[in-house]
């Protein structure tokens, strides 16, 4: 069912009433810069092409005192068309989903595959699996990915990803691929 504009306005001051006042505090920043960009992107709205044709009249010939052959000149400028209230909302959805549940689905199937190729002779590891993230030649300070953290984190973003994927296919929304649960062994 497609909503109308005033629906898709409500509901984003909705989630953005939401999302400033169950920020944790840590998280606070991050949140800010999100809504930022996503405000810049709404406010740059949609490229569009448009053409220009413009006739130009040259005057009269001084000798022959007969009007000169008129000419054109053409430009491309490319304008800007507003989101309408339901594309915001696709995009502010988008955002959230990108922001939030993308980074946990990542982990987890990176470590889903690092498990399934770590074993020998085609068996899985039995360990929990740990992935270091460094840059090439720096151990120190390495963050750090496992099972553990990947689990939390999918407990932690499962309510989100249901609720962007019950939006989309309710509200007429972009079909989205993140409730898709992604189990680490």
């Amino acid at each position: 069912m497609a909503i109308s504009e005033d629906e898709a306005r409500s509901l984003i001051a909705t989630i953005l009433k939401k999302l400033a006042e169950d920020a944790a505090p840590g998280d606070r920043r991050a949140i800010d810069d999100l809504i930022v960009q996503w405000h810049a992107e709404i406010e740059a709205g949609r490229p569009v092409d448009r053409k220009l044709k413009v006739s130009i009249s040259p005057g009269l010939d001084i000798v022959a005192e007969v009007p000169r052959s008129r000419t054109a000149a053409t430009g491309e400028f490319v304008g800007k068309k507003d989101y309408s209230q339901l594309e915001q909302l696709d995009l502010l959805v988008e955002t959230l989903g990108l922001a939030f549940v993308a980074p946990q689905l990542m982990a987890s199937k990176l470590l889903e595959t690092v498990q399934q190729f770590a074993g020998e002779g085609g068996v899985q590891a039995a360990a929990p699996v740990t992935v270091f993230l460094a840059a090439p030649g720096e151990v120190e300070d390495a963050r750090r990915i496992d099972t553990v953290i990947a689990k939390e984190a999918a407990a932690r973003t499962q309510e989100l990803a249901d609720i962007i994927a019950e939006l989309s296919e309710e509200k007429g929304l972009k079909p989205r691929a993140v409730r898709a649960r992604v189990e680490v062994l």
